[in-house]
């Protein structure tokens, strides 16, 4: 008995072996990349939820009028929790994309001009019958006076900052 190996037998079958291993493997990484893909466009989709989360997408127009926040606004304000939320009413004169031409007042000469929709809040008359919006408030900015003042009532150390009670000149009531 004689034994004949054929060489060709066992290197068709090894490549036939490597040939399904290898397909096995294009398919496996072809599974992956589709996984890949669709984690992908789910990772985009949370942060696109996330990121539109605080977005702000109140449009306004020329001539409405509307709150300015105190963002970025420095005054000399000694505390900023004493400090409004809101500087004043204004009204819109020119509208670019996202931005807003503001009329300012005199006394606020060193700002400039141009806000973020994200620093204006809208304006509504009469929300509410029983409530008045007056636009009395003193504020002073970089050494500005917007009003004056007639009288200061009273004063106190508070955190190591000096708060005081004052009296404005044309107001009824007495204003910290």
């Amino acid at each position: 008995m004689s034994f004949n190996s054929d060489t060709t037998d066992y290197e068709t079958t090894c490549e036939r072996l490597e040939a399904r291993k290898a397909n096995d493997i294009v398919i496996w990484m072809k599974e992956l990349l589709n996984f890949n893909h669709q984690q992908l466009k789910k990772t985009k989709l949370i942060i696109k939820v996330q990121i539109n989360k605080h977005k702000w997408n109140v449009i306004y127009e020329v001539d409405d009028w509307v709150w300015l926040s105190f963002r970025n606004v420095k005054t000399t304000r000694l505390c900023k929790d004493l400090k409004d939320k809101q500087l004043d009413l204004y009204q819109i004169t020119v509208k670019v994309s996202i931005f807003y031409h503001l009329r300012l007042s005199v006394s606020m000469k060193h700002l400039h001009s141009m806000f973020s929709s994200k620093l204006l809040r809208s304006y509504s008359e009469d929300s509410l019958s029983e409530q008045h919006s007056e636009s009395f408030r003193s504020i002073i900015i970089e050494d500005d006076e917007h009003w004056k003042i007639d009288d200061i009532l009273n004063f106190r150390r508070y955190r190591d900052r000096i708060q005081y009670k004052v009296k404005w000149i044309n107001l009824d009531r007495n204003d910290e």
